[in-house]
């Protein structure tokens, strides 16, 4: 159910964009910017495990707001492997209290690229 829900709210993510940005997106922008907010990819890459160097850990657990899609779990997996050992472990699990974006656990190492971080970042630097 969640992966259908996906789709509605990337469609309704793109009216959003292109309404405030005043230009219609084309369809290889809107899927650049999906992956980014569901995926937390950019250019191929894991945005949030940018800079993370390698982590001795036997495990990860990867967290995302909807279902990640076969093509993104390949590639956030062959991410975290690249840091881990290709022998670690790596799980998926979805919580769309996290509202877009990855939260990463490499053992006992917690990355956190979430949109609810980021927001939660924001109001205690406002305070």
């Amino acid at each position: 159910m969640l992966s259908e829900l996906r789709g509605q709210v990337g469609a309704l993510a793109i009216a959003a964009a292109q309404k405030l940005i005043g230009e219609n997106l084309d369809e290889k922008r809107q899927h650049a910017l999906l992956n980014e907010f569901f995926a937390g990819v950019r250019g191929g890459k894991v945005v949030v495990l940018e800079g993370v160097e390698s982590v001795v850990a036997d495990q990860a657990e990867v967290v995302s707001a909807l279902p990640l899609t076969e093509e993104e779990q390949e590639l956030v997996k062959r991410e975290v492997l690249s840091r881990l050992g290709s022998t670690a472990a790596v799980s998926f699990r979805v919580d769309p209290s996290i509202l877009g974006g990855l939260i990463v656990r490499l053992g006992n190492r917690v990355v956190d690229g979430s949109l609810a971080g980021q927001l939660d970042s924001l109001r205690q630097s406002l305070r």
